[in-house]
C-alpha cells in the first residue's frame, strides 16, 4: 500500500472510492453547499486501486474577530473492505505532513455530525466548544455539524467562516 498527496482526484478514482454506497457522506450533509478542495491525500492498495482518500485546503477564519488560517479536512472515505485497518491514521498523517509542508499551517479543522465525534478523537481531533458560522447561500447560518480541530486553536469562542463548510 502507498500514500500519496496530489492536486487532483482523477474522476475515474473518485467513482472507485465512492461507488460502494449510494451516499458514502454523512446523509445530515445532503443539501448543503460544500467548499471544494485543492489536496488530496489518497491511499492505494498493492493493485493501484485507491482505497481512502481526505481532501484538505487551507481556510481563513476569525476566532472572535481574530483572522487565523487553518486547514480544513473534508471529504474523508476508505472503501469498506479497507476499514478497521488503520487506513484513516495513515491519511491523517499523510494530510496533516504535506499541509505542514506545502501549506505551512499545522491547526487542521473539520466538521462531522455528532455521532462521529468518537471516530475522529481516535485521529487527535478535540471538539471545539464555542459557536461556529459558515455560509450558506451566501447567509451566515449556525453550524449544526461538530467543529473539530486538531492543533492550537481556542477552545471555545466565534468562530465565523468566510466560505461554505468543507
Amino acid at each position: 500500500m502507498r500514500v500519496e498527496t496530489k492536486k487532483e482526484v482523477l474522476e475515474s478514482e473518485w467513482r472507485y472510492l465512492t461507488q460502494w454506497k449510494e451516499r458514502v457522506f454523512p446523509e445530515e450533509g445532503r443539501g448543503k453547499e460544500w467548499t471544494p478542495v485543492s489536496w488530496h491525500s489518497i491511499a492505494y492498495s498493492e493493485a493501484n486501486d485507491p482505497i481512502g482518500h481526505i481532501g484538505f485546503d487551507s481556510f481563513e477564519v476569525l476566532v472572535d474577530d481574530v483572522p487565523r488560517l487553518v486547514v480544513g479536512i473534508g471529504g474523508v472515505v476508505v472503501r469498506p473492505e479497507y476499514q478497521g485497518k488503520g487506513i484513516p491514521a495513515l491519511l491523517f498523517n499523510e494530510a496533516h505532513a504535506q499541509a505542514i509542508k506545502n501549506l505551512g499551517i499545522g491547526v487542521f479543522t473539520l466538521f462531522c455530525p455528532s455521532r462521529l465525534v468518537a471516530y475522529y478523537e481516535k485521529q487527535g481531533y478535540q471538539r471545539y466548544r464555542g459557536a461556529v458560522y459558515f455560509l450558506q447561500q451566501s447567509e451566515r447560518v449556525l453550524s449544526t455539524f461538530e467543529f473539530m480541530h486538531y492543533g492550537d486553536l481556542a477552545t471555545d469562542g466565534e468562530v465565523l467562516l468566510k466560505s461554505e463548510p468543507w
